[in-house]
């Protein structure tokens, strides 16, 4: 029996992986549907006439949308099943772009976006941070690192655009691209998603821990402990804590950072004389540095989050500012350099951020507890996309708009350094 048990522990491919590479997929696609909200504006603004601010405001709609669920998406993952969620987030975001190719009015974008963004909320980062916390404990940096660097390469997808735009039009486009969620990514999800180890006869960690530990986690599960551990606090009373309000603030300033970027990156490349198909570059530079930054935030398990964060602070503020100050006569490549800057920053805040978020409340009811903070990250995203829009149509300038993104980065670094001095409520 006890030889049966060690097979079982060393399985030739760990299902972790699976699940980690499943939810990479999912994200990459849904993030860069999203986020190609850019390269629709002047397509967008040709046809209908409608501004910066109203444009981006859509993706301001779709965060509102966002924040109105994850709260459900939370309690979803918690009460049903993290694997279906997923899957019906999955769906959902594939029906919603299918509404891309009826746009006519302002309302329409808003309401398609409002229904991806929801379709989004349900598939990635409220379910996500919650199955990666429970397949991976020791390593959950190197896990979020590499789930969060979807974002980055979710910047691949959208060089697909300019010849999508070629073949079938700004309207056609949003047919392809939910074509594509509804019959490769849904299936990809359902099919491959697991909520916990033991579902697949497997522990958390096992790659990363010696035989004995192995098989005493899987003899645990076995067994019931005489007396259980002290309950945790009830989730309004973690809700309504200094630590959650700290931590919601970390989210929601590099929210507003991030969703600025993503909306107004290219709009300002090509406003300084860049071509689309540059502007594209740019967006991918920057995505493959994010990518880059989400791996390297696997650091964070060996020199601590905060240390990891503040790093990203620094760096991000920099090329901040370097983008607002762009202008005429200076060097192209000035452009190039912070956009990359700009990635790596943001690659390696966010999945330290959910690093964070699980040390400090995983355990029962997390589910909830990520949804209500996704729930802050969602609103302040609103504000980025159009704060930042209207800051240009009030100024002719993108200036204003990143150097707020660099004293924001700054903010946020202070935040984290009062967090830590908080002792996260860890699980053994």
């Amino acid at each position: 029996m006890a030889g049966s048990l060690e097979a079982r522990m060393k399985p030739r491919l760990w299902y972790g992986w699976v699940v980690l590479a499943a939810l990479f997929a999912v994200m990459a696609t849904l993030i860069g549907a999203r986020n190609s909200l850019g390269f629709f504006f002047k397509e967008m603004a040709g046809e209908f006439g409608w501004n910066r601010a109203e444009i981006s405001a859509a993706y301001s709609a779709g965060m509102i949308a966002q924040g109105l669920t994850s709260p459900l998406a939370g309690w979803m993952g918690d009460r049903w099943n993290l694997r279906w969620t997923i899957s019906a987030g999955a769906l959902a975001a594939g029906v919603a772009l299918l509404l891309g190719y009826f746009i006519r009015s302002l309302w329409h974008l808003y309401l398609m976006y409002a229904l991806l963004s929801a379709g989004f909320t349900m598939a990635t980062y409220v379910p996500q941070v919650h199955i990666l916390s429970n397949w991976f404990r020791k390593r959950r940096g190197l896990a979020m690192g590499i789930s969060t660097s979807a974002q980055g390469f979710a910047t691949v997808l959208t060089l697909a655009m300019p010849p999508l735009f070629g073949l079938f039009g700004w309207r056609g486009s949003y047919i392809a691209l939910a074509l594509f969620m509804i019959f490769i990514i849904f299936p990809i999800s359902a099919g491959l998603l697991r909520d916990d180890p033991a579902e697949k006869d497997t522990v958390p960690d096992a790659p990363f821990l010696a035989m004995d530990e192995r098989m005493a986690l899987a003899a645990r599960r076995t067994i019931t402990l005489p007396m259980e551990a002290p309950a945790p606090p009830g989730v309004w009373e973690r809700i309504f804590s200094l630590r959650f309000f700290l931590l919601a603030g970390i989210y929601g300033l590099n929210a507003f950072i991030f969703v600025g970027t993503v909306v107004h990156l290219v709009p300002h490349a090509t406003d300084q004389g860049f071509t689309l198909r540059e502007g594209g570059v740019i967006f991918l530079l920057w995505g493959a540095f994010i990518m880059a930054g989400n791996f390297a935030s696997g650091a964070s398990d060996r020199i601590g989050r905060t240390p990891t964060y503040l790093t990203g602070a620094a760096l991000g503020a920099g090329a901040a500012i370097a983008l607002g100050l762009f202008g005429e006569g200076t060097s192209p490549a000035v452009f190039y350099w912070a956009s990359a800057a700009a990635g790596f920053a943001n690659g390696l805040i966010r999945p330290t951020i959910s690093a964070l978020a699980a040390d400090h409340f995983e355990g029962p009811g997390f589910g909830k507890m990520n949804g209500a903070v996704m729930m802050i990250f969602s609103a302040f995203g609103a504000a980025g996309a159009w704060s930042t829009g209207a800051l240009y149509d009030a100024s002719g300038s993108y200036l204003g708009a990143f150097l707020l993104m660099a004293a924001i980065f700054v903010l946020g670094g202070l935040l984290a350094i009062v967090l830590e001095r908080m002792q996260p409520a860890r699980r053994e």
